[in-house]
């Protein structure tokens, strides 16, 4: 009997340590050098692998997609598609996502869409270090990180009456929330065609069709609607 235990005992002792699989992350920020901060904390903690960067919300759903991470580190207001429309578009697409948004923007209107869309935790970019660190642990072992004073926002945004056309932005498709957010960036229908590989006529009539299915009749009640639902930030000229 004392042979055999001994036995287990040194087999225990020759077996390798089991190897932890890192944490995979994505980080989606339009600011260089935020970016750059936000890959060194990783370094700081254990288990965790940046697999990739994107400066702007289309490259972070082409990379969220491609990799399927654990964590997706995202912003709320990046060139080509904010960080709302980048939720839309990647849906349930990858079921054990978990997603933490780092964003100086606590605006209700966004706070509603990213509640609406699944975010998993909120740090605002004035946080210390510490509460970052904290968040990511929180939120890939599978919790929710949100403080006070963003819960506050939280329960204010959705205490609110819904706005008529805050159901609006559902019916609306991919492409056209593209088209919507160019046009309330001041583009043009020519610019459009040539960023989106359409003719002009295509581009004409997709603004058209979009300003008669929002019930808006200028190029200023589609920014109200893009700020409205986070497609634009209120802050761009």
């Amino acid at each position: 009997m004392k042979s055999l235990i001994a036995k287990r005992k040194n087999l225990l002792a020759t077996r390798p340590p089991l190897e932890i699989k890192p944490k995979t992350v994505i980080i989606a920020e339009d600011q260089t050098t935020v970016r750059e901060m936000t890959r060194e904390v990783f370094k700081t903690l254990s288990r965790y692998k940046v697999l990739g960067t994107a400066g702007d919300g289309a490259t972070a759903v082409e990379l969220t997609l491609k990799h399927r991470p654990d964590l997706l580190m995202l912003d709320v207001m990046m060139p080509e598609f904010s960080g709302v429309e980048v939720l839309r578009r990647l849906g349930k697409s990858i079921p054990h996502l978990r997603v933490l948004v780092f964003s100086a923007k606590q605006e209700p209107s966004i706070v509603r869409g990213l509640v609406q869309e699944g975010m998993h935790g909120f740090v605002n970019k004035s946080s210390s270090l510490d509460e970052l660190r904290q968040a990511i642990t929180t939120v890939t072992a599978g919790g929710q990180w949100f403080n006070e004073d963003f819960s506050r926002t939280v329960r204010e945004a959705l205490a609110r009456p819904s706005h008529q056309s805050e159901h609006m932005i559902e019916r609306l498709t991919p492409r056209e929330r593209e088209i919507s957010c160019l046009i309330a960036q001041s583009h043009s229908s020519k610019e459009v065609a040539a960023r989106l590989n359409i003719s002009i006529k295509t581009s004409e009539n997709h603004r058209a069709n979009l300003m008669r299915k929002l019930g808006v009749h200028d190029v200023a009640g589609l920014v109200r609607f893009a700020i409205r639902h986070g497609l634009i930030d209120a802050s761009e000229p």
